[in-house]
């Protein structure tokens, strides 16, 4: 009987995983996983498709309320590509757009985009094909060390107070749109790999694996 209660305390043990955050996770299968709030009972229920192209984040309060939900997915080579956000009604108000390194393949830029207005770049920026560029409510930029380490991020917003036109015309750069957003941190920002939880099991399994 003893044995039998270890074996049961074990496999209770391998569906649960708890980390820095004091956040517990539970598995419910080899595609989903919960991550509840031991403060407040709020909890957030991760899936994924079968081949890992798709994955979807829902966010419940204690009482089972949707209060967001979110899809990413990845291209064919398994990069991060896209995010949709939706509101507890489920009505899209953001999009995300990822980009990569070339040489690297890191992560190094995240935009959001509203889903419910569109907002534009002066009409004298232009894509290849002569139309106007959408502009994005947040840039987020990552930067790592010489070991390939995340080492810090920025959060960039369109500047309070000023037209686009006005700061635009001192400069053909972009950039001069934006400022940088005070406090941010990398946990408000909306790229899931920062607390998806597959990403953690694969670096655990990647970790564990004998070379």
């Amino acid at each position: 009987m003893k044995h039998l209660t270890k074996l049961v305390a074990i496999l209770i043990a391998i569906t649960e995983f708890s980390y820095a955050d004091q956040d517990i996770w539970k598995s419910k299968g080899p595609h989903v996983r919960i991550k509840k709030n031991d403060r407040d009972g709020s909890y957030v229920v991760f899936k994924r498709t079968t081949d890992d192209r798709k994955l979807f984040k829902i966010s419940k309060d204690k009482k089972d309320r949707i209060k967001m939900k979110a899809a990413y997915y990845r291209n064919p080579k398994g990069y991060l590509s896209t995010g949709r956000i939706f509101d507890a009604q489920g009505t899209l108000i953001y999009r995300v757009r990822y980009g990569y390194d070339k040489e690297t393949g890191l992560l190094i830029a995240e935009d959001m985009f509203d889903a419910r207005a569109r907002y534009y770049y002066p009409p004298s920026v232009r894509d290849k094909k002569g139309k106007r560029v959408e502009m994005p409510i947040r840039r987020v930029y990552y930067f790592y060390d010489a070991d390939g380490n995340q080492s810090k991020a920025i959060s960039l917003v369109p500047k309070k107070g000023k037209f686009a036109a006005d700061v635009f015309k001192k400069s053909r750069d972009t950039m001069d749109l934006y400022s940088k957003e005070k406090s941010f941190d990398t946990s408000t920002s909306t790229n899931p790999l920062h607390d998806n939880p597959f990403e953690q099991e694969k670096k655990e399994k990647r970790r564990r694996t004998p070379r």
